[in-house]
């Protein structure tokens, strides 16, 4: 089954043989692909051009892939793939950390790169149209209040938190939780991230960062307690 025509998709690869690939195969998927092979370009890109996802290489000729990366995640909503030959878990998680809703590792399989891509966009069109309200409404605990849509934990005297995507959907559904105890697989799934990216690991990972975040912002604690083999609680403050 093809992709919606309305999934316009920019690559962000200065190998121009990998590009004119992705390019053709995307293509002919029936998605709208627009190129940039290095950041200036893609820059430029962006400024007149709107677009589903991104396609990231971290090694560009003329910047740090992982900075863009932090920058995208920082300032908004924009769904990152990144595609990269670093096949170490290290990178992997520090990609995922930093907001990236996927990592695939190249060499790759053109047809599994689009299957993820589709199912991404889908879930992600979904969302949007089943949780407007929930992705908008603020949700509070104490004097403190997540707001999902601009990705901030915001308190007394003006106090905020900026959160990546990945930390937005975690605390989110421990909040709304109430208690109750999440375990990883649910952490996971409750994630922007595609589930084969989001490993038990990725989730523990992101769960130490949120805590350090919210503990140096002064949001009194602890507000997420580990299960030990189990999963994760929020606690300590009425939600």
């Amino acid at each position: 089954m093809n992709a919606t025509p309305a999934y316009r998709v920019l690559v962000l690869e200065d190998d121009a043989a990998l590009r004119a690939v992705l390019r053709d195969f995307l293509s002919l998927m029936h998605y709208q692909v627009l190129e940039a092979a290095d950041l200036a370009s893609f820059r430029a890109l962006s400024t007149t051009e709107k677009f589903d996802l991104l396609l990231l290489d971290l090694n560009l000729p003329d910047g740090d892939g992982l900075a863009l990366l932090k920058e995208l995640a920082a300032a908004g909503d924009t769904a990152v793939f990144v595609v990269s030959g670093r096949c170490d878990e290290h990178s992997r998680l520090e990609a995922l950390e930093a907001g990236a809703d996927d990592y695939i590792v190249k060499p790759f399989n053109a047809r599994e790169l689009e299957f993820r891509i589709r199912n991404f966009l889908r879930r992600q069109n979904s969302r949007r149209a089943a949780g407007a309200t929930q992705a908008t409404s603020s949700l509070s605990f104490g004097e403190w209040h997540l707001q999902p849509s601009q990705y901030r934990v915001t308190g007394p005297q003006g106090a905020m938190v900026s959160l990546t995507r990945s930390e937005r959907d975690l605390l989110r559904e421990l909040i709304q939780a109430k208690g109750s105890l999440c375990n990883r697989r649910q952490l996971a799934r409750a994630m922007s991230s595609p589930m084969e990216t989001t490993s038990e690991e990725t989730v523990t990972v992101l769960i130490y960062r949120l805590r350090k975040k919210l503990e140096a912002a002064g949001v009194p604690g602890p507000l997420i307690e580990t299960v030990a083999g189990a999963g994760y609680r929020f606690v300590g403050m009425d939600t």
